[in-house]
């Protein structure tokens, strides 16, 4: 084989096995164990991927012009979208994240390079080699897998993630994710399909295609995602209309063929709205309601609360954002700054810390202005043009396409992509940009490069790009690893049996290799992870605060090096109000009150409307000794939204601090018919303030709704003693004894204790 035979195989092998990358689940064993495992472990290895088919392809392309990029709307279009990104990311409000992202997301420009490489090589090598065919079927095996997986998910045969509830998930640990990746991959699979008309193994292609559909179709539905369900049923019914509207075929056979593929789009038209006008109408039957996708589907009203999120508090919030900066927007990955600024109390029952507009097409309008949500919407419609002017296509193989535009692009409006479905989109983009591109005339681009020319271009090349590929992945690899390691509490250890068991991790031990997850890691050391190991170390700190088991001298480094940690990342990420919380809380745990509330007055200042910051507030001045002013702060959150009953029980706690009792009884009677509530933070309040008379009817409350429970007896013991209440020890823990005859020595000896005054009650 000549050189250029093995560049052109390596491409191909790169691209290929990108295909696969959504299998990766970076949980140890034959991956890695990293931070954010079903993100950082698919998003790594795709990079690596396309940095090694980049290598070859250029290598290649200097060889072999015809493997040259050619010029069509589309590649214009994408070359100038990417370049305006670049810009926007210079002029960002935070250029650092906008570039390097998060492990949370794994996006930013850095990704945006990698798609648009992915987009270039694709778009030339399958199409030189002839393989889009071969590249789309051995997606479509690979999408029938994961729908078999989600199927297997639904049946209980495999077990569904953490993250997803019941919903099937697969290997994306994400059921909005695997949804719109099969989404995609169900019109490709229309598409092959409507190929098959002239092929010798017609029958058996239709009913492979037929069985991936199906499977496809399944685990859609078996992910529950809402925004891919109407999606499928968007571009089908886009898919369907092309067909009622431009197949209109040729007299004889072909004419018969068209009336078939007429008909077949009525059907699917009427099917599709059957199928929402039948949800619709027995939205409320039993049946709708014990199947959990059409409940979902069923649920779908402008008050349901994810609905209410988006069209009331979100996107006007992105839009009122984006006009802030219309021309280079906020940059990528800053969406947190326009939804701190734009908060409004009445979200107290969402999600408190909006990354994305939860549309992809607002989420471009915020992160590169209006240029680049025209842009990006001049993508979808180059995309629908190159399809209607392709005349190698068949009506129906373009009807599949524009279902796919659709369906996809109405998925868009309701959520954001990941790494899987921007793949998939750049990738169709390469395909119709290959379809519609023509070859560039200059001479210059005709022309090959010499084998003396390429052997001296090789060596620079590939020097720049594994030290690019180093650069762009080593440290964060090694971070997301060295994290996963910081922050387990727990190792392999034996016990006096010589067993291997799980046994507690020295805090030194946790301090060390936090320290490594926040140094360079790898030479040369990038940003990529550092804010989400400097929130967790905070977190595994704010959790030593109150421990009187870790040696002292350890709980103040770990304090002193983790408070370096959130001093230096406040100092690289100004104006975030959520930084600033962390800091305020971290602090608050370990008595530090001053300097808390100089970060709480900066969250505030960043986000003035958030009720999580002004409780925090109150709470901090409460610790300081302040009451008076942290009960404000306190009324000030509960009042902005007094449908929010954790800011109600908060406000009550304070004020039984600030010593107006009867304030806070009246609060509680008032929303809950009762001064007797049931709620951790106001019995946490009522042991600090030794409020025994509150205690004792809430324990009362609890024995009461569970009399045999021994421990809740012991759990009303045990506030009797505190208000020395003897007699009525003694009664409970004759209690204990009945239920638990087992425990009755203990029960007489602990009586003992208390008699002979071996322990005080009051203490």
């Amino acid at each position: 084989m000549k050189y250029t035979d093995y560049l052109r195989w390596g491409a191909l092998s790169a691209l290929f096995l990108a295909l696969f990358v959504p299998f990766i689940v970076a949980v140890g064993g034959f991956w890695p164990n990293l931070f954010f495992p079903y993100i950082t472990g698919k998003n790594f290895a795709f990079r690596i991927l396309v940095e090694f088919a980049l290598l070859c392809y250029v290598l290649l392309a200097l060889r072999e012009p015809k493997y040259r990029p050619r010029a069509s709307h589309i590649m214009w279009a994408v070359v100038a979208f990417v370049a305006w990104m670049a810009v926007a990311t210079i002029f960002s409000v935070d250029p650092i994240k906008s570039f390097w992202s998060n492990f949370e997301r794994m996006e930013g420009y850095v990704s945006l390079l990698h798609l648009f490489a992915w987009f270039v090589v694709a778009g030339a090598v399958l199409s030189a080699a002839r393989l889009w065919d071969t590249f789309i079927n051995t997606s479509i095996f690979v999408s029938a897998v994961q729908g078999g997986w989600a199927v297997s998910q639904f049946l209980g045969w495999l077990s569904i993630s953490s993250q997803s509830g019941a919903r099937s998930d697969t290997t994306f640990g994400n059921a909005t994710y695997i949804a719109v990746y099969l989404l995609i991959n169900f019109f490709l699979t229309l598409y092959m399909l409507a190929r098959t008309g002239g092929s010798r193994n017609r029958a058996t292609l239709q009913m492979l295609y037929g069985a991936a559909l199906v499977l496809q179709l399944f685990g859609i539905f078996f992910t529950e995602t809402r925004g891919a369900i109407l999606g499928l049923g968007v571009g089908l019914g886009a898919a369907a209309l092309y067909l009622i509207f431009f197949e209109r075929g040729l007299p004889g056979q072909a004419g018969k063929e068209s009336r078939v593929l007429r008909r077949v789009a009525l059907a699917a038209m009427a099917v599709v709205v059957v199928f929402a006008g039948s949800i619709y109408v027995a939205r409320d039957t039993a049946f709708i309601k014990e199947v959990p996708a059409l409940r979902r589907l069923a649920s779908i009203s402008l008050t349901e609360t994810t609905v209410t999120s988006r069209v009331t508090y979100i996107w006007p919030m992105a839009v009122r954002g984006a006009l802030e900066r219309p021309v280079t927007g906020w940059g990528q990955e800053n969406f947190s700054f326009v939804f701190n600024k734009q908060y409004q109390p009445g979200m107290y029952n969402q999600e408190q810390w909006f990354d994305r507009a939860h549309n992809q097409f607002l989420d471009w309008l915020i992160a590169g202005g209006i240029p680049a949500f025209l842009l990006y919407l001049a993508l979808y419609l180059l995309a629908a043009l190159a399809v209607f002017r392709a005349g190698s296509l068949s009506h129906a193989q373009k009807a599949a396409f524009f279902g796919l535009l659709a369906g996809y692009a109405f998925n868009n409006i309701f959520v954001f992509d990941n790494l899987v479905s921007a793949v998939y989109f750049f990738a169709v983009l390469a395909y119709l940009h290959s379809l519609s591109s023509r070859q560039t005339p200059s001479l210059y681009f005709s022309k090959p490069l010499g084998d003396q020319a390429l052997a001296v271009a090789a060596p620079v090349l590939i020097v720049a790009v594994l030290l690019g590929g180093w650069s762009l992945n080593a440290p964060g690899l090694a971070r997301a690893s060295a994290l996963v390691n910081a922050i387990q509490t727990q190792e392999a250890g034996r016990n006096s049996s010589g067993v291997v068991v799980a046994v507690s991790k020295d805090p030194k031990k946790n301090l060390a290799e936090f320290k490594v997850a926040l140094g360079e890691v790898a030479w040369p050391g990038n940003p990529l992870g550092m804010q989400e190991t400097t929130e967790q170390f905070l977190q595994y700190a704010s959790g030593l605060g109150g421990s009187s088991t870790v040696d002292p001298q350890t709980k103040l480094d770990i304090f002193t090096a983790a408070r370096g940690a959130i001093d230096s990342m406040l100092l690289s990420r100004p104006g975030d109000a959520r930084l600033e919380l962390f800091a305020a809380t971290f602090l608050s745990q370990f008595g530090q009150t001053a300097p808390a509330i100089e970060h709480l007055q900066k969250a505030l200042e960043y986000s003035p409307k958030k009720q999580q910051i002004q409780i925090q507030m109150g709470l901090t001045l409460i610790q300081a000794g302040n009451a008076q002013d942290g009960v404000k702060y306190l009324k000030d959150a509960y009042e902005a939204a007094v449908g929010n009953s954790s800011a109600l029980i908060f406000y009550a706690a304070g004020l039984y601090y600030a010593g107006q009792t009867s304030a806070a009884d009246a609060l509680l009677l008032e929303h809950f018919g009762s001064t007797v509530v049931d709620d951790a933070q106001l019995i946490q309040a009522y042991t600090n303030l030794r409020l025994y008379d509150r205690l004792i009817a809430v324990w009362k409350m609890r024995v009461n709704a569970s009399p045999n429970d021994a421990q809740k007896h012991l759990g009303l013991a045990s506030v009797y003693f505190a208000a020395c209440r003897l007699p009525d020890v003694y009664t409970e823990l004759a209690a204990i004894a009945k239920i638990q005859p087992a425990a009755a020595a203990e029960m007489q000896n602990l009586r003992k204790q208390i008699e002979t005054g071996a322990i005080k009650c009051g203490k």
